[in-house]
């Protein structure tokens, strides 16, 4: 897009936002509550909701906490572009995990993809490749105090959520190490002061999903609190896989099997633990417990999409005849043998030879605060750990030529130690030091070759890789706030960061048939460390020209370490671990925002302008003939756009919402992307390499918009009926790093919907709820197919129409 239609979008949507604030001010505002709420003792309410019903009545912005700055203020007053989910908007349309919780704010894509990172956050366009498992995300996720930085945040299952924070642009000073894309803040809910709870079950009908959820809380002695929650659900799958059992045509003797249909059926377990305890007014202490299990029958669910003239996928030249080339929800994945003769030396290999994906992961926190004066001081204390095992069919057809093995073991602990002051005087202070350790294991054993067994065992991978990854995170923050009078606010603040990785890989096997000088031999080993400093500064000024608006200009930078990439195979270029290493990213900017509450609280209105830098943007890139990720560093890439948010209740009974994002994310410098599949020197391909300058970001849509209602009202004098429906379109965007022409996305519009019916103090409630009724299917991430010739690649699609009903007891 050239820079005079960019300019023309950017005045078109600044218009917009310019048109929508003459109307909010023209309304007379009558009265507000006063701007400013800081203090760092959570209110009761905030810190102990439960599961809620949903509500009619859009919420008072004036009345909504957040923590975007780790102490409370109102959304009206913070001077930070955030999006704030409450139980009861998770709740309307039942989003139990972060890929729908995703769906619910504008210009956030979250997706779940196949092996590497396991998946991918994106904000305003900006997020990493969910390729390479050696990469940090752009993006991290923040649950319940504890920083995550890995794509596996996705799988984790989320009920009784208290709200969720979406922070959008740079978040340096007030989350973990540092976040340069943004934060996805996850509160669950706590104990309550009376003993309450909730019970529901569900069914979804396309993908016979089946689910129970439970919890209940309150008080044990004046002191003491406790919740419990529980998640348990089975699902068959959505994807229909038509891959028969067959002869293999490329290895007789490797026999293949009638793949998991449908797919990605399983099962999953969750449950979690909070105790809160506060002896003193001036001292609370909050542990908290969860853990969550999952197996399913795929990991990736990836379908084969194809350009003329291709009418079938292809493995090595060969034609998948159960493919069709088309994103569709249906694929062609067959199961491996199950011969123990063939199977049995493989490490990870199950004797069945079925496909499956299997996630263990804890976190736990123990968050203490301690109150002296006009002091608070802070200790959170954390751990996060997963265990991720899976087989499958990288080829994504009944040729099954590359099955493989992934194991990815994730360990981590963190402390944070925080002091924030509330003196009676113009000037405070927030500060504080956070320290982090990891350690991750991570072995691919894959095979890509027809070789046959090796003489030496038997074995029949191409190669089995271990890698040990380690990392320590040394951080400290401080920020200066200075208020003259209750209008106007200086807030100024740095976070430095020291972070040192290091990295062991080899080859353990690599099968005597490969051909020499592809791959590193077996046990040269690929180590090294990696070491860097940062200083991200950030500036912030903010003015309430009413009590009821807020105004603020904001500089900001954001920081993520460089590392080294995981590899599944080693190249013979890794003989020098430069070719691992990558470099830190950078960003850096800032942003206008206004924001406004009017008609007492009926009608908000957010909305920002911003322009952020990224220097050194990690990105990976995909060899189809290897079947490896690797990453790299672009060069530099710009976000500019406008945002709006606006809610109205129209009546006690009938609110109404709207939002609509502009965004230009484009690589400013790109001049060596890794090319696509058979691209050709015509199409921009030249040594190896293309150009990518001036063209837009993966996954970064131009344009996200979307409106909805809710209206409830009763129908009887014990009983009423509630009514909610949402559309939001969505862009087009590329779906992977080297912008494949097939990955492209074209955009599309989502409609969901929901009916519910409810005891009027909602101690039942009866709800169908409708997700994706138009039925889109749609790309989420993708790569150039394994082994696949050109204009093939495999694409993640996205979940087709869902139709639930859900019934909740509340007591």
């Amino acid at each position: 897009m050239n820079q005079s239609v960019t300019a023309a979008h950017l005045k078109l949507t600044a218009s917009t936002l310019a048109g929508a604030w003459a109307l909010a001010l023209a309304v007379p505002a009558t009265a507000q509550t006063a701007a400013g709420d800081t203090s760092t003792t959570p209110p009761v309410a905030a810190a102990t909701q439960p599961e809620a019903a949903p509500e009619t009545q859009a919420v008072n912005d004036e009345e909504i906490i957040v923590s975007a700055r780790r102490r409370d203020e109102t959304l009206l007053n913070v001077p930070v572009a955030v999006t704030a989910l409450s139980s009861q908007d998770i709740t309307r349309y039942a989003a139990t995990d972060l890929s729908k919780i995703g769906q619910l704010v504008p210009q956030v894509q979250i997706v779940r993809s196949g092996a590497g990172t396991g998946g991918a956050f994106s904000i305003r366009g900006v997020g990493s490749s969910p390729g390479d498992a050696g990469i940090e995300q752009t993006v991290s996720v923040n649950i319940d105090g504890i920083q995550i930085s890995r794509g596996r945040a996705v799988l984790q299952s989320f009920f009784d959520v208290q709200q969720v924070e979406v922070l959008k642009g740079p978040q340096a000073l007030f989350f973990g190490k540092n976040s340069p894309g943004g934060v996805i803040s996850v509160k669950t809910a706590g104990p309550t002061e009376t003993l309450q709870g909730y019970a529901k079950a569900g069914y979804e009908f396309k993908a016979n999903e089946r689910f129970l959820e439970a919890a209940v809380g309150g008080p044990i002695s004046d002191t003491l609190g406790f919740r419990v929650a529980g998640r348990a659900s089975k699902l068959d799958g959505y994807i229909r896989n038509n891959a028969p059992d067959r002869t293999n045509p490329i290895e007789p003797n490797f026999p293949l099997h009638a793949g998991n249909d449908p797919q990605p059926g399983g099962k999953s377990y969750a449950g979690r633990a909070t105790l809160t305890w506060k002896p003193t007014d001036s001292f609370d202490l909050t542990a908290k417990l969860f853990a969550n299990y999952s197996k399913d029958n795929a990991e990736s669910i990836a379908e084969v999409v194809c350009a003329d003239p291709n009418a079938l996928p292809t493995t090595l030249g060969i034609p998948d005849v159960y493919g069709d080339c088309k994103l569709n929800g249906v694929r062609s994945s067959t199961n491996a043998p199950t011969d123990p003769a063939l199977l049995g030396p493989w490490p990870g290999a199950p004797k069945d030879g079925k496909h499956y994906a299997r996630f263990n992961g804890t976190y736990g926190s123990l968050t203490g605060n301690y109150r002296t004066g006009a002091l608070t001081l802070t200790s959170v204390t954390g751990f996060y750990n997963y265990d991720v095992n899976t087989w499958e069919n990288y080829d994504y057809t009944s040729i099954g030529l590359v099955q493989s093995v992934n194991d990815d073991a994730y360990k981590s602990i963190s402390q944070e130690l925080r002091f924030a002051t509330d003196f009676d005087s113009p000037l405070n202070f927030v500060g504080g030091a956070y320290y982090e350790h990891v350690s991750r294991q991570q072995e691919t054993n894959g095979r890509i070759a027809p070789l046959g067994p090796d003489p030496r065992n038997g074995k029949y991978e191409t190669w089995d890789r271990p890698a040990k990854n380690k990392g320590d995170t040394y951080s400290g923050y401080g920020q200066l706030i200075y208020k003259f009078g209750d209008a106007v606010e200086l807030a100024g603040g740095v976070r430095w960061t020291h972070e040192i990785k290091s990295i062991d890989m080899r080859h353990t096997f690599l099968h005597s048939r490969f051909p020499a000088g592809i791959f590193l031999p077996e046990g040269v080993v690929v180590a090294g460390k990696f070491k860097d400093t940062n200083w991200s500064p950030e500036a912030t000024a903010t003015w309430h020209p009413t009590t009821n608006t807020t105004l603020y200009v904001a500089y900001k930078t954001g920081y993520k370490s460089g590392g080294f990439s995981n590899p599944s195979a080693l190249s013979a270029n890794y003989a020098d671990i430069n070719q691992a290493r990558f470099g830190s990213e950078t960003a850096e900017g800032g942003e206008i925002g206004a924001k406004g509450s009017f008609l007492n609280g009926r009608l908000s209105i957010n909305s920002a302008l911003y322009r952020y830098t990224f220097d050194g943007l990690q990105l990976s890139s995909f060899n189809a003939a290897t079947t490896t990720f690797t990453i790299r560093n672009a060069a530099s890439a710009r976000t500019t756009g406008a945002e709006l948010e606006t809610r109205f209740a129209v009546t006690p009974d009938f609110s109404v919402r709207g939002s609509v994002g502009y965004n230009h994310a484009r690589y400013l410098k790109f001049p060596t992307s890794a090319c696509y599949a058979g691209q050709t020197a015509a199409q921009g391909c030249v040594g190896g390499v293309q150009n990518l300058s001036g063209k837009p970001l993966t996954r970064a849509p131009d344009w996200t918009l979307s409106g909805g209602f809710s209206y409830d009202r009763p129908v009887s004098d014990g009983i009423a009926i509630g009514l909610s429906g949402d559309a939001n379109y969505t862009d087009d965007y590329f779906t992977q790093e080297n912008q494949n022409p097939v990955a492209l996305q074209q955009g599309f519009w989502r409609l969901n919907a929901s009916v519910r019916l409810h005891e009027i103090d909602d101690k039942w409630e009866l709800a169908l709820i409708g997700r994706n009724l138009t039925d889109k299917i749609y790309g989420l991430s993708s790569a150039d197919k394994p082994l696949g010739g050109p204009g093939q690649i495999s694409q993640q699609p996205s979940r087709p129409r869902e139709i639930m009903l859900q019934g909740t007891i509340r007591f």
